[in-house]
């Protein structure tokens, strides 16, 4: 049994220092350590951890799954868009790494982050990025995030409809994803956003065999 500390008279007890949430103990190596220095088990389980949109019912996506998918949409914007290979290069490794914390924190609903769960996040993904020598281009985080939004709307599109029901949801779903995405185009003067859709055949759900 521990002995309990004798303290000076007048003086209290401290409450105990909290715990690093950082310092936790994953099938790699503790977090903080993994985090300097991804090795590529970390990064590939990334293809383990599922979307919360899939938790939720809607179709077996993956975080690597969708990164991947990003990383195409990456490609194929870059082209549409007349990037230069260097940019086109950093756009799409933004894509590959853009959710790479997950792989240690799970696919967390944007409804649920706030402002202090969100720097924790920002902080690991930092992390992560710099043990890789990754650096993000600031002046690509508007095609990144759009088409972070077009790859989810692709994983609306490859959603299984169950029932009459779910196939409304899901056109729900796909509808309010695209609305946001035009608005974020419009705020951020993004051009050729609806044409790119159109082009690429995402601007609308996949037609469904009756």
């Amino acid at each position: 049994m521990a002995r309990a500390q004798i303290l000076p008279a007048g003086q209290t007890q401290m409450a105990p220092m909290a715990k690093d949430p950082l310092d936790i103990l994953t099938p790699q190596g503790y977090l903080s350590e993994v985090m300097d220095d991804p090795s590529l088990e970390v990064v590939m389980n990334l293809f383990k951890i599922p979307r919360a949109f899939a938790v939720s019912g809607f179709g077996d996506w993956s975080v690597g799954r969708h990164c991947f998918c990003v990383a195409w949409l990456a490609l194929y914007w870059s082209r549409f868009r007349g990037y230069d290979e260097a940019t086109r290069n950093r756009l799409v490794v933004m894509g590959l790494s853009h959710d790479l914390h997950e792989a240690a924190t799970g696919d967390i609903l944007p409804g649920l982050k706030n402002p202090e769960l969100k720097a924790r996040l920002d902080e690991i993904q930092s992390r992560f990025l710099k043990g890789l020598d990754i650096a993000f281009e600031d002046s690509l985080h508007a095609d990144l995030k759009a088409l972070d939004m077009m790859a989810f709307m692709f994983e609306i599109r490859q959603a299984a409809v169950l029932d009459q029901e779910q196939g409304e949801r899901l056109e729900g779903f796909f509808s309010r994803q695209k609305a946001a995405l035009l608005e974020f185009a419009a705020t951020n003067r993004m051009e050729g956003v609806e044409g790119f859709l159109e082009k690429t055949g995402l601007g609308r759900m996949a037609e469904r065999g009756s």
